[in-house]
């Protein structure tokens, strides 16, 4: 809304009192409406969910796709989604799930069983080389209908956070045959049963949502867009927010948080999350492939310094992989602190002695990621190895990650179910899927499939620290810090909260007008 127009806007409020959402003091009220501008670091790259781990697909997918279950927004579990009730058979070898009537997809088709049998084998599909999370679903056999309303999922063994799992966005629910449509044309073109659907997509510019005006759920969405724009440089998207181009900063630089809460008019604020931040290592790489080389790297880094300069106490200090929101994290796993002898004696005993000569991938205009990268040069090169800091873009990141070319990434995750057995899949039984760090070991593999089986959560949690502490022996990545999940968002935003695991929910959202 310009100046100009909101003083015309608050002359008709004075003399116009009768009309819904004016008031005498002229202030703004949150009502149904408006376009949401979001100011982020880099675009969409697809919109075909299974074949993206990267998070600006995921949480803009998530509101245009839906799945059988949706995570609840404090990551405690699920809650009805395109399902409204399920339950597992006796033998805990399949659920059956119930599916919302008269849920129609963008395209105008109604839901149906058809589409979900379509939309389940299509998302645990792993012969095909695009599909990233198809192994996610390997406990599941088969897919049926049962009726027009009705799915059974059979398994090859009990598999009780199946519920959780259907709230991946991976999981996301299409037209069946992708309403005559291939996979190449859903990657640009989007047809889901979301709060919001496809408008224009200028590519590494920006991508617009319009509101679905046939959503299932009545009142919502507010919004009538929401457009992301792309700016990949931290200061100038807080540029924008400051001066009243962006609606909302995602992510901001975290030595910017203070100065943005200074301004009465933008709300800065720290979510609880999953997040975690870590060093991606190609465990496929020369020298690299060596986890006596890469757990001396783990040791040379100062997490509790580094959480105090780069994070300005935004962040705590990583022990684990797994963060404190999922259930079995670790707090006291070794090779997490912080110990430059034994980091170098184990350089000595490393099959590279005299060190290699690796290279840090981190995005363009970050600044934390910059200055951690940084950090770790030095920290590395004190150990003996040589490390050079190369600047990408976003898209060559995540090309990069996928195809392997790269040997060390400056990342994050979250986790995208409520089950702890998600992150220990993507980030630790990763072979040549989730962040491609090519890492292996049948040991984690098999208490991994234990731990889903356990019934028993004592013992589950402890096959989920030995699966921290092996993953700590072999440092195939190096966590850094559990962050919390920074927005900086100006005053008119209203009911807009990021999930405990992530994601946001537009829908809530209003805008002040």
């Amino acid at each position: 809304m310009t100046k100009r127009f909101a003083a015309v806007t608050a002359a008709l409020c004075a003399s116009l009192l009768v009309l819904a959402g004016c008031s005498s003091s002229g202030e703004k009220t949150a009502r149904p409406g408006g376009d949401l501008v979001f100011a982020r670091a880099a675009d969409a790259t697809t919109l075909l969910p299974p074949t993206t781990t990267q998070n600006e697909d995921i949480w803009t997918l998530q509101q245009v796709y839906e799945t059988l279950t949706l995570n609840k927004p404090d990551g405690s579990g699920v809650e009805p989604g395109l399902a409204t009730d399920w339950e597992e058979s006796k033998d805990k070898m399949s659920w059956t799930f119930h599916l919302r009537e008269g849920v129609k997809f963008h395209s105008g088709k109604t839901l149906d069983a058809d589409d979900v049998v379509f939309s389940l084998n299509y998302a645990r599909d792993q012969e095909d080389e695009n599909n990233l999370w198809a192994a996610e679903f390997d406990p599941i056999k088969d897919v049926k209908k049962v009726d027009d309303h009705t799915v059974r999922i059979d398994l090859k063994q009990p598999w009780g956070p199946l519920p959780s799992y259907m709230a991946l966005f991976a999981a996301s629910i299409y037209p069946d045959d992708f309403g005559g449509h291939d996979a190449e044309y859903m990657a640009a073109h989007a047809d889901g049963t979301g709060p919001f659907e496809v408008g224009r997509w200028n590519k590494g510019q920006s991508l617009e949502l319009v509101k679905n005006p046939d959503y299932w759920q009545d009142g919502v969405p507010s919004l009538d867009s929401v457009t992301f724009n792309v700016v990949a440089d931290d200061n100038t998207r807080r540029l924008q927010l400051q001066g009243g181009q962006a609606d909302i900063n995602q992510e901001p630089a975290p030595l910017s948080m203070s100065q943005l809460s200074r301004s009465q008019d933008i709300n800065a604020q720290a979510f609880t999350s999953t997040k975690i931040l870590y060093f991606n290592i190609n465990n496929k790489e020369k020298g690299l492939d060596d986890p006596k080389l890469r757990r001396a790297m783990s040791y040379a880094v100062d997490r509790k310094s580094i959480v105090e300069v780069v994070y300005a106490g935004y962040a705590e200090p990583a022990t684990s992989f797994i963060s404190p929101g999922l259930a079995g994290h670790a707090d006291k796993v070794d090779s997490s602190q912080f110990d430059m002898e034994k980091a170098k004696q184990l350089v000595k005993e490393s099959d590279h002695p005299d060190g290699i000569d690796i290279t840090i991938q981190i995005p363009s205009g970050v600044a934390d990621r910059e200055l951690l990268a940084q950090i770790a040069q030095q920290a590395w090169q004190d150990i003996g190895l040589t490390v050079h800091v190369q600047k990408l873009d976003d898209a060559t990141l995540t090309t990069n990650r996928t195809n392997g070319d790269f040997q060390v990434q400056v990342s994050y995750a979250t986790s995208d179910v409520s089950d702890t057995s998600q992150m220990i899949n993507f980030l630790a039984v990763t072979d040549d899927s989730g962040v491609r760090s090519g890492y292996a070991n049948p040991d984690v593999e098999k208490w991994a499939e234990q731990a889903v089986a356990e019934e028993d959560p004592e013992k589950q949690n402890q096959l989920y620290a030995q699966i921290q502490q092996q993953v700590a022996d072999d440092a195939p990545i190096v966590p850094i810090a559990y962050q919390r999940a920074l927005y900086g968002m100006s005053r008119d935003v209203v009911g807009f909260e990021p999930y405990v695991l992530g994601t946001y929910g537009l829908k809530e959202t209003k805008l002040k007008h």
